[in-house]
C-alpha cells in the first residue's frame, strides 16, 4: 500500500493497519494482507506457522504499521515466532 492508495481511501487513514514482513524485511509472501490489529496479524502468522512453513526466510516474521503518510513503519523486527508444537 502506498501514499496514493491510502489517500484514495481516506477511511483507511482513520484506523491503524498492520502487515507482516518476512526475514528480509519485505512484505511476507504468504501472509501479505492488511490487519486491523497487531494481535490479528500475529494470530494469523502463528496459525500459518503451525501448519508448516518450510522456507527459513518465511519463518521469521515481523510487523509493520501504516503511517498517515502511507509509508510503513516497523513495529517488530523479523524474528522466528515461537509456536506450540502439534503432537
Amino acid at each position: 500500500m502506498n501514499w496514493l492508495e491510502l489517500h484514495q481511501q481516506p477511511q483507511l487513514l482513520k484506523q491503524r493497519l498492520y502487515r507482516l514482513i518476512d526475514g528480509l524485511g519485505e512484505p511476507h509472501r504468504q501472509l501479505d494482507n492488511h490487519y486491523p490489529s497487531l494481535e490479528a496479524a500475529l494470530e494469523d502468522a502463528i496459525s500459518w506457522l503451525e501448519h508448516g512453513a518450510d522456507n527459513p526466510t518465511d519463518q521469521s516474521v515481523g510487523v509493520e504499521v501504516a503511517t498517515a503518510s502511507g509509508d510503513w513503519r516497523t513495529l517488530r523486527t523479523p524474528v522466528p515466532l515461537l509456536c506450540a508444537i502439534n503432537r
